[in-house]
């Protein structure tokens, strides 16, 4: 028994050695396994290298990627913009485009297709309006010239600066240079993708055609609205940058999907 004992005894020593030695060879080797516990190590992406000529980007893309140099950067106390286009004939054909104001928009004999209705300030839920401001209640005389090119109502105008460009965070004149700035840089479908008479179609097909024009835009930056069965505006969801930006869940709501709508023409079959 004793005999036994000591064979014991030298078995284990010998065996432990043996995994002692095995373990210190593991470690001086290469590392093959690494514990799931164990995060693997991350590696950084190498920085874009810049345009050069042969750039496939549409220019649109590259203007989007680019920040707006010069513009002014609100600081207000919202959370983005939303620059709204209305299909002018729409509105000419309702009631509120009966007025005198509209006699521009609606009774110059000009095919007005989208004009301008307005940047505004938006919040993820709601949006701001009518804020206290230091800067003038009327629309200079500078700024509505340079507002009417796209926005032919006087009345919309300053209806739109008291209750939208007040809750900015910008100076008027600033605010106007960014309403202009947005506007200009969305490509309207051009003059001949437009009706020349009435048409029936879908939001969702208006929207696509912005998304082809404007390669930078997703459809979740984009909501097609209407007014009972006439398609209204085209509401654009940009950063305090006036970048690209999804909308809130309560501006994609708006958009009124595969619905049959009349867009009417751009010259005047309306009242």
């Amino acid at each position: 028994m004793q005999f036994d004992q000591r064979m014991i005894v030298r078995f284990v020593l010998a065996a432990t050695v043996i995994v002692a030695g095995l373990v210190q060879w593991l470690n001086s080797g290469p590392q093959t396994h690494v514990p799931p516990s164990v995060p693997l190590p991350t590696t950084t992406a190498a920085p874009a290298a810049p345009a050069t000529a042969d750039d496939e980007r549409s220019p649109v893309e590259a203007r989007r990627e680019a920040p707006a140099s010069g513009l002014p950067v609100s600081q207000g106390d919202f959370d983005y913009y939303v620059l709204v286009l209305s299909w002018s004939p729409t509105h000419c054909s309702s009631n509120a485009g009966r007025g005198r104001d509209d006699d521009m928009q609606c009774r110059s004999g000009r095919p007005y297709g989208f004009v301008l209705h307005g940047l505004w300030p938006q919040n993820e839920r709601g949006y701001p309006q009518a804020c206290d401001t230091d800067q003038p209640h009327e629309v200079t005389a500078e700024n509505m010239a340079r507002a009417l090119k796209i926005s032919p109502s006087k009345d919309l105008v300053q209806h739109e600066w008291e209750k939208h460009g007040t809750c900015s965070g910008l100076s008027q004149d600033d605010f106007f240079v960014s309403e202009i700035a947005a506007y200009a840089s969305v490509k309207v479908p051009s003059a001949d993708k437009l009706p020349v008479e009435p048409m029936r179609t879908t939001p969702d097909e208006v929207r696509e055609a912005f998304l082809k024009e404007n390669p930078a835009l997703m459809p979740e930056n984009v909501s097609a609205t209407c007014s009972r069965n006439e398609l209204a505006e085209i509401w654009l969801c940009l950063d305090k940058s006036l970048q690209p930006r999804a909308c809130s869940a309560e501006v994609r709501k708006r958009h009124c999907g595969a619905r049959h709508v009349r867009m009417r023409a751009v010259r005047g079959d309306w009242p």
